[in-house]
């Protein structure tokens, strides 16, 4: 417990480097189910519940990048996680990045996955537009259409709804914050600031201006899944995969 707040998480597995792994908005660590799996064969994976997600306290205060990077990092210390490599989806991608930009001793990789980076002058409209939704009078309704917007023609049916059955379980009193505070962030800040190998895998979504990203850290590597929408890790979690254990064989040797 931090600072009076109950933060949920799983450790399994045994093997350096060890992986955190750090879900989206909306979402808990049962969407890291594809990657525990596969990598707790050779390696320590911890899987978080970021704080108002999955089975951690939800209080009502700002729901800002520092504070869940600040959440993970007191965790890794806690657990004894030492220099993990940190996996984050959507969110969770800018809660790595904010981690190693403010603690650098804390991760020793990062990779982000299909995360909105660097994104066009007309976000803060669009993330306007969804807060005001979300504090509305059918906040569910709001946050089930803009998930929406997530999938590709290709993913699964079942799995899409069990995704936006998760999804609208997360208080709108924590997906209006976090949104709402993502606009004050500063991603090229965090960008530079990490100093730690980092890989993106994009899901052929709108998402990130990679090219901008790669002019700021020209060593970030990219990769792309196909036949996937925004959530990659579930519906093409061989390819994620292989990315993953591709990064860590050749930027986090073991030992």
């Amino acid at each position: 417990m931090r600072d009076n707040v109950y933060l949920g998480y799983e450790d399994a597995g045994r093997g350096d480097p060890p992986l955190m792994f750090v879900h989206g908005v909306a979402c808990h660590r049962g969407f890291w189910a594809p990657q525990l799996g596969r990598f707790a064969q050779a390696h320590r994976v911890v899987a978080v519940d970021l704080r108002g997600h999955g089975e951690s306290d939800a209080p009502h205060e700002p729901y800002t990048m520092q504070v869940f990077a600040g959440d993970v990092a007191w965790m890794s210390g806690r657990l004894g996680v030492r220099r993990p490599v940190v996996v984050g989806h959507s969110l969770g991608g800018l809660v790595a990045l904010e981690l190693a930009a403010r603690y650098p001793e804390c991760a020793s990789a990062v990779v982000i996955i299909d995360s909105v980076l660097l994104p066009s002058a007309h976000r803060p409209e669009i993330v306007h537009e969804l807060v005001a939704s979300l504090r509305g009078p059918a906040p569910a309704a709001a946050l089930r259409a803009y998930f929406e917007t997530f999938f590709s023609p290709h993913d699964d049916a079942r799995r899409k709804s069990w995704i936006l059955e998760a999804a609208v379980k997360t208080a709108p009193h924590v997906t209006s914050s976090i949104w709402e505070q993502s606009i004050g962030w500063n991603d090229a800040e965090a960008l530079q600031r990490c100093r730690v190998p980092l890989l993106y895998i994009d899901a052929g979504t709108p998402n990130a201006d990679l090219v901008r990203a790669g002019e700021l850290r020209p060593e970030m590597m990219v990769g792309q899944t196909v036949g996937s929408g925004h959530f990659s890790q579930l519906e093409v979690p061989d390819q994620v995969n292989a990315m993953l254990a591709r990064f860590l064989e050749i930027t986090v040797p073991p030992g």
